[in-house]
């Protein structure tokens, strides 16, 4: 008999729900997933934490989905938080908010896992046809880089490379300047350089171009596939045609030059550009663009899953190894 399952992605941005239903041949039957963004990590300090106003908001969003959960009758559900939360003073008690006001236990992890648990939800989806690859995360408070071989991560790092962060840090103006935007840039390159530097003192750069060209470069959540929808013009968001996407570099830098002179009213008119998004999409665009410099790639695959899907397959995969130890 079918279980129903659920994971939810509780992100600095970006709050995600998805229902499955597990059969007993150990397969996944997608049948709900959501997706709002919250802005949790909107006005967030060092000092100040989460505001007042950004965590009613998230509240509001995963009392939704907690009704959802009773509705399909989700036997097992597990909810993670991640950067934002993590970081913030007051994230334990965002956590017991979430508990009193919705009936969610919700488990703040720290970045190892929130990287290999996202490396599973990427590669779940996509058709890999090397043996390695660099797989990075974009999110709303980091970013999450993984390099793996054969789908085993071999290095990973949790980066403060949100878009929130970065957009709220250095975007001032509407419409963007191009000083503003050299900001940014630098800030991205200041991270990423220390990054590939422990990659080279960890014997691993040979497995990056131009050593080795056998590697792929996968990108992932929303900034990544806002970008794939957009260069393809779609004007409803469709997974079937984001997933295996492959976004050139000169492609990420052409929709970054025509996106960034536009006033964020204007932004908002474009096609695939997710509403909510207007103000984050060039923070994330450089984001992208820098990567694909600093690691020298020209191009990358695009995937639509991610921790969500990752949560879920290691619940899953832990129920199947409870069942064969049983055994």
């Amino acid at each position: 008999m079918a279980r129903s399952l659920a994971s939810i992605d509780i992100g600095t941005n970006t709050f995600r729900l998805l229902i499955s239903e597990l059969n007993d041949d150990g397969q996944l039957r997608q049948r709900v997933i959501k997706r709002e963004i919250t802005r949790l990590g909107g006005g967030f300090t060092a000092t100040g934490g989460l505001t007042g106003d950004s965590m009613l908001r998230g509240i509001a969003t995963l009392s939704a989905f907690s009704e959802l959960l009773r509705e399909h009758k989700v036997e097992e559900a597990r909810a993670v938080a991640t950067s934002v939360v993590r970081e913030a003073p007051n994230g334990r008690e965002f956590v017991r908010m979430v508990k009193d006001l919705t009936g969610l236990n919700v488990e703040v992890i720290d970045g190892d896992e929130e990287a290999l648990l996202a490396l599973k939800g990427v590669l779940s989806c996509i058709t890999v046809k090397t043996g390695d690859a660099l797989v990075f995360d974009i999110g709303g408070g980091s970013a999450e880089y993984i390099l793996s071989s054969l789908g085993n991560p071999l290095y990973s790092e949790s980066l403060k490379l949100g878009v929130v962060h970065a957009t709220e840090t250095f975007l001032h103006s509407d419409p963007t300047k191009e000083e503003e935007i050299e900001k940014v840039s630098n800030h991205v390159v200041g991270i990423l350089k220390p990054f590939l530097d422990n990659l080279v003192q960890n014997g691993l750069k040979k497995r990056l171009p131009p050593e080795n060209m056998d590697v792929t470069l996968i990108g992932t959540a929303g900034t990544i596939t806002t970008l794939a929808a957009m260069d393809q013009g779609l004007e409803s968001y469709d997974p079937s045609r984001i997933n295996n996407y492959v976004l050139t570099y000169n492609r990420v830098k052409r929709l970054l030059n025509d996106i960034y002179p536009l006033a964020l009213s204007e932004r908002s008119k474009v096609f695939s550009l997710e509403r909510g998004r207007e103000d984050l999409i060039v923070a994330g665009a450089v984001i992208v663009l820098k990567t694909m410099e600093i690691f020298g790639f020209r191009e990358m695959m695009v995937s639509d899953g991610g921790l969500l899907e990752g949560v879920l397959i290691d619940m899953v995969q832990r129920k199947m190894e409870g069942v064969i130890e049983a055994k």
